[in-house]
């Protein structure tokens, strides 16, 4: 059965991860969906800060897949592929390990998964996405913007943020029942995209 999406929408938030961490650890099922149209502390592997202003798209999914805890690393492949699929219709995109999608040698959009796992399983996973989407590339802080872009400088469009967004649920969603019926098909999948568009340098 396919997943069904609940999306809970917020104007401004410090991080849409720690509202899924929270509702998670309280038993909400999964499918749900946080999204703010900005954060105040986003952030990406290692603590690194991640600039999340008006005009990009920037969302956590709560699930809850049976999958042992030692495939953790299967969540961001799985959200890699995903999310390439209908990004790659609106640009030139690549996949830079374990996490990252590039376009043009920088990076616009990332994946950040938190899991907490009981016994053998996952308990539960929450994956951050932010894609850099409607704003300018000289918009963003100084010490990134040589290895940052945006889809709107890659492109030179604006894009309707909901319809994206859309597009990048569907493709999550598809991707997801793959996931649970035959992980090691994410995983080849994943490698074939990441051998045919080379990491950037």
């Amino acid at each position: 059965m396919a997943i069904r999406w609940r999306i809970e929408r917020y104007e401004n938030l410090p991080s849409t991860n720690d509202i899924a961490r929270r509702v998670g650890r309280a038993g909400a099922p999964e499918g749900l969906v946080v999204v703010a149209r900005s954060q105040l502390n986003g952030r990406g592997r290692r603590g690194d800060t991640w600039y999340s202003p008006l005009g990009g798209l920037w969302f956590s999914l709560l699930l809850r897949p049976d999958l042992p805890a030692v495939e953790n690393d299967l969540y961001a492949q799985y959200a890699a592929v995903a999310l390439y699929e209908p990004l790659a219709r609106h640009l030139n995109v690549q996949i830079k390990p374990p996490n990252d999608l590039y376009c043009s040698g920088r990076k616009f959009a990332g994946i950040l998964v938190e899991t907490e796992v009981r016994g053998s399983k996952s308990s539960f996973a929450v994956i951050g996405i932010g894609v850099n989407v409607n704003f300018d590339r000289r918009q963003l802080p100084d010490d990134v913007q040589d290895r940052a872009t945006t889809m709107f400088t890659e492109s030179g469009r604006v894009f309707a943020l909901e319809k994206l967004l859309d597009e990048l649920l569907d493709s999550l969603a598809e991707h997801y029942e793959l996931l649970l019926r035959d992980p090691l098909e994410i995983r080849d999948e994943y490698l074939a995209l990441v051998t045919a568009h080379p990491e950037p340098l």
